[in-house]
């Protein structure tokens, strides 16, 4: 008994810490359900109809992946089929792209590359040749292709902007720098960085690199000796040596100014870029000799934490190291992905689509149906030229015919490229030129003809940054020709997530005074901008639609209406 009472402060003190950590399990339980997921259910199974090829790609709500046969398919995260896209005359590469509306870019073998909207809908095809990577959305819609010989950039309706012939395969790369351009490392060594108008900067590394990050202000460089090189963006020689790792690493990672690399060992390390110190080192569920290139794995790096994906499995971290949690995958034939819901989904060679809740945190974005919003804008890189902007001359009727016929001969070249800032804002100047708060006895309204011409050229190389001075120029300009020619571009344009260019056509359709050659112009726009975007915009089109369609309207006005509507269903 004596003993017994001896030790009961040392019992009751087990009890409680003993409760105490039964407590903190349950936090980290509801936190991390997953801790550990060897043996976890799958949340939901389903049958695509053939073995997943590539990694699939989550975007506001859906998952879309590529499959065996050429198949593109769609799923809500809760596991319900939406559509499918059938990819006719040739099998697809492994890639598979979205941008911010949801739309899909995928690339056949025989290098034909296809636009899929949100809905299933074939956008637009064309033939750039076999990419050697993922299609990547640049801030404005703007989509970067590689192929093997070529970087080409295409607005997102499909209009080359710029090429770029390479001098050897990319062996890392591309990847969307936070300049909004993109960057690359080639076979034979060279650091290949474009900025978003096709600019060339370039830098010997020396040897062909294990892998790169794009980091704030620079390229990180990973060397296969375990060298990590930081490569400056403002300077063509600026380097410096972070440190050298004690293992040949694979790729990596970055956020604000740290990076966290993986090594063929299968263990990651944090890596500081201010100093190189190593804040600390974790082991995963890779083990060494599993993943020996850029498509065996993927990394993520975000509010929630790290994580490492592989056929294999996936292991979670928190920033400082922890390990969160880990799940092994038997017969994965793509490297799983997660969504911002903390739902994994992984596709086996059983033709099965898994998806697996592995964290019940979910990243701390605004709930919408488009993607996340772009880090940043182009209107603001790269001034216009003083040499079109600043010339007293620019308005002369001579010089508007020379410089809109050049643009036309650019446009149909694919070469608009590094003067695409200039011209653009050339273009503005001359198409809003009659809207009240720009006209001044210094700078008259220019000609129709002229206003006519340059709004419609903006939507061959416009953005969606175009789309707000578009909508005020349809709804400002006194000329029903400059109205229908905004209308045209913003069509042409195709991407308007925020409404802004329905809002506007909305305005125009409910006033008394209903301009035919207006309205026509503006039902034409609205189908080619339901028919990109697919739902939830085209519903607020079709209604619009709906609208032209009535009996009061002008007939030439209900016929598009009625033409726009039958080319959705």
């Amino acid at each position: 008994m004596i003993v017994i009472k001896k030790s009961l402060p040392f019992i009751l003190l087990f009890i409680l810490v003993f409760g105490c950590f039964l407590a903190a399990a349950e936090t980290a339980e509801e936190l991390f359900p997953t801790a550990n997921t060897n043996t976890i259910d799958p949340l939901w199974r389903h049958a695509p109809g053939g073995a997943l090829l590539g990694v699939p790609t989550i975007q506001a709500g859906t998952v879309v992946a590529v499959l065996e046969g050429g198949i593109l398919k769609a799923y809500t995260l809760e596991g319900r089929p939406l559509w499918d896209y059938l990819a006719r005359t040739s099998r697809l590469i492994p890639y598979v792209s979205r941008n911010r509306e949801g739309t899909s870019y995928i690339c056949q073998t025989d290098g034909t590359l296809i636009a899929v909207n949100r809905s299933g809908r074939e956008l637009w095809r064309l033939k750039p040749g076999p990419i050697t990577a993922p299609v990547i959305s640049g801030w404005d819609g703007r989509i970067f292709v590689t192929t093997e010989e070529t970087i080409l950039c295409y607005t997102a309706s499909g209009y080359l902007l710029w090429s770029n012939s390479l001098d050897a395969q990319a062996v890392a790369g591309p990847f969307l720098t936070d300049g909004g351009g993109i960057v690359a490392a080639l076979e034979n060594g060279e650091l290949l960085e474009l900025n978003p108008f096709g600019r060339v900067q370039s830098r010997n590394i020396g040897e062909t690199p294990a892998a790169i990050i794009p980091v704030k202000g620079g390229t990180l460089v990973l060397l296969r000796n375990g060298q990590l090189r930081l490569f400056y963006s403002d300077s063509d020689t600026q380097t410096r040596t972070i440190t050298t790792l004690r293992g040949s690493p694979l790729g990596g990672v970055s956020l604000e100014n740290d990076a966290v690399i993986l090594l063929s060992n299968g263990s990651i390390v944090r890596i500081s870029l201010s100093n190189g110190r190593q804040s600390w080192s974790q082991t995963t569920h890779i083990r060494a000799g599993n993943v020996t290139n850029k498509d065996d794995f993927s990394m993520l790096w975000d509010e929630r934490g790290i994580y490492i994906f592989s056929r294999q499995g996936a292991t979670g971290f928190s920033a400082d190291g922890r390990r969160l949690w880990t799940l092994n995958l038997t017969g994965a034939s793509s490297i799983p992905v997660l969504g911002d819901n903390g739902i994994l989904f992984s596709g086996g060679h059983d033709w099965i689509l898994y998806a697996y809740r592995v964290e019940n945190r979910s990243l701390a974005r605004p709930v919408s149906l488009f993607g996340p919003a772009p880090e940043g804008n182009y209107s603001h890189i790269d001034p216009p030229s003083p040499s079109i902007t600043d010339d007293l001359l620019r308005f002369n009727v001579s010089w508007m015919d020379r410089e809109l016929q050049l643009m036309t001969q650019m446009i149909q070249e694919g070469t608009i490229g590094e003067n695409e800032p200039a011209y653009a804002a050339y273009l503005k100047e001359i198409a809003g030129s009659s809207i009240p708060h720009n006209v001044s006895r210094t700078r008259p309204p220019v000609h129709v003809r002229h206003r006519m011409e340059a709004a419609r050229l903006l939507g061959f190389f416009g953005s969606r940054e175009t789309i707000p001075f578009l909508a005020e120029l349809y709804l400002r300009d006194p000329d029903s020709a400059v109205k229908a020619a905004a209308a045209e571009a913003i069509g042409r344009i195709g991407t308007d997530p925020d409404g802004i260019a329905l809002q506007a056509f909305a305005q125009t359709i409910n006033v008394v005074n209903r301009d035919e050659q207006t309205l026509s112009a503006a039902a034409s726009a609205i189908g080619s901008l339901c028919r990109f975007s697919g739902p939830p915009l085209s519903d607020s089109g079709i209604r619009l639609l709906n609208m032209l369609e009535r009996e009061f309207m002008p007939s030439r006005v209900r016929s598009q209406a009625r033409q726009e509507i039958a080319s959705l269903l």
